[in-house]
């Protein structure tokens, strides 16, 4: 949120669905660990974390776009888009891979995280 320099309404709105989304993810995770991985709740845990994942991407969206270049840079957004949208796709895959092989699903959700462990963009900090 740094990026940000006035709460504009769509900024506002996508915060709220991105804080809706990540407060799924306690209900989604005891519902995996009482289950014992049942395939349908490690693809709702998926699920969840696309919709997470999509609401983070409209964040970015919003921020970077609005940033100027000097801030973020060129090379900067091409990776944050393109992880965003990789791992959008995978947390989707997850989903309906879970409902066959609910582990392979969880492994391909942690897979995704990892990339996540360190949030800045790679190259040079100023």
């Amino acid at each position: 949120m740094r990026y940000a320099t006035e709460a504009t309404p769509h900024l506002i709105w996508f915060n709220f669905a991105h804080l809706f989304s990540v407060s799924l993810l306690p209900l989604s995770t005891a519902w995996m660990a009482v289950s014992e991985l049942a395939p349908q709740p490690v693809a709702f845990y998926a699920a969840v974390f696309f919709l997470v994942n999509a609401t983070y991407i409209c964040l970015i969206y919003e921020l970077i776009d609005r940033a100027p270049v000097d801030d973020v840079l060129p090379g900067e957004r091409r990776i944050m888009y393109f992880r965003s949208v990789t791992t959008l796709c995978v947390f989707a895959a997850a989903a309906v891979v879970a409902l066959k092989s609910p582990l392979f699903g969880l492994g391909m959700c942690i897979c995704c995280l990892a990339v996540y462990l360190k949030p800045e963009a790679p190259g040079p900090r100023n």
